[in-house]
């Protein structure tokens, strides 16, 4: 059995169980496993060690990118073991990485509300307002089409644009109002972030079925960048960092954690936890506000302790 053969076969099965179920995950469980075969020269898979697994692992330097490829590893070795192809898992003989916690720069309100003033089209409102207010994944932005919008006052995430297929309904915030009656005039097929360009247009192509196809996701990085750095922001803004500031709305806002799980489309309870367990940046500026650290203040020659007298000096 050569390693691609029965990485196909991995892919398939696990689609079919629901365990693979978005065109995203596929792409990350092929490109670690290729990696693996092509280290491993594509022999087969029933005789490969912990060695071999390590010698991939080497690829990434960081521990938390080690420990996310080497879970898809243990994966299909384990699945190798369900169907009876192997008698041991090598993957689960190496170390698990010790993950760093990642560093995640945190919007304040002010900057969120200048990168909303700073937009200057139709298009960059719409991203920045929809990341900002609804928490959206750059994935479900580009996936996003008129259907979704049918509603004045709830965002639907289809399971088909959805991460993990989790369906969810977001209210629409009065400032997100405008531009989802905006959208709402689009069809129901077409895309809010429709491609701009075609390469190669062709002969029979029209300018109408732009509206059609989604744009690529290299157009919302340099979206957001460029607004991020127009509103002022000298940290590099990310579209997943407007996503972060939704949730640290929503955590301080709702409360409740379940509240803010269905909102976020959080598969994991604690990944919810994570954010409200953390106060907002506003409320770490309130809750240092009128106070001073100043030793002047506080060491004058007034209020000085004087050293008792009659102690000679040892």
């Amino acid at each position: 059995m050569k390693f691609t053969a029965a990485i196909d076969l991995f892919i398939a099965d696990r689609s079919s169980q629901g365990r693979i179920n978005s065109p995203a995950t596929e792409r990350d469980y092929r490109a670690t496993l290729l990696a693996h075969a092509d280290d491993v020269e594509n022999r087969d898979p029933r005789k490969t060690g912990r060695e071999d697994v390590k010698t991939t692992l080497r690829r990434w330097s960081h521990p938390n990118s080690q420990g996310k490829n080497r879970s898809i590893l243990v994966a299909f070795y384990d699945w190798m073991l369900e169907e009876g192809l192997r008698e041991t898992n090598p993957a689960r003989l190496t170390p698990r990485p010790k993950r760093r916690k990642p560093t995640i720069y945190r919007l304040t309100r002010d900057e969120a509300q200048a990168m909303m003033r700073a937009c200057r089209t139709e298009r960059e409102r719409w991203v920045i307002h929809l990341a900002l207010l609804t928490g959206a994944r750059r994935a479900e932005l580009l996936g996003f089409q008129g259907r979704h919008f049918r509603r004045p006052d709830l965002v639907h995430f289809s399971a088909d644009i959805a991460k993990g297929n989790r369906e969810r309904w977001v209210p629409v915030l009065p400032e997100l109002a405008p531009v989802v009656w905006e959208i709402q005039r689009l069809e129901d097929d077409d895309y809010v972030l429709c491609r701009q360009r075609w390469r190669d247009p062709g002969f029979n192509q029209v300018l109408d079925d732009k509206r059609k196809h989604p744009a690529s996701q290299q157009v919302i990085w340099q979206l957001v960048r460029e607004v991020g750095k127009r509103a002022g922001i000298r940290h590099p803004i990310r579209p997943h960092l407007l996503r972060h500031a939704f949730a640290d709305y929503i955590a301080e806002a709702a409360g409740d954690v379940r509240i803010a799980q269905l909102l976020l489309g959080h598969a994991e309870l604690g990944t919810t936890q994570q954010y409200l367990s953390q106060p907002s940046i506003e409320r770490l500026l309130l809750a240092v506000q009128g106070l001073r650290f100043q030793l002047s203040d506080v060491l004058t020659p007034t209020n000085l302790v004087e050293a008792p007298t009659g102690i000679e000096p040892v």
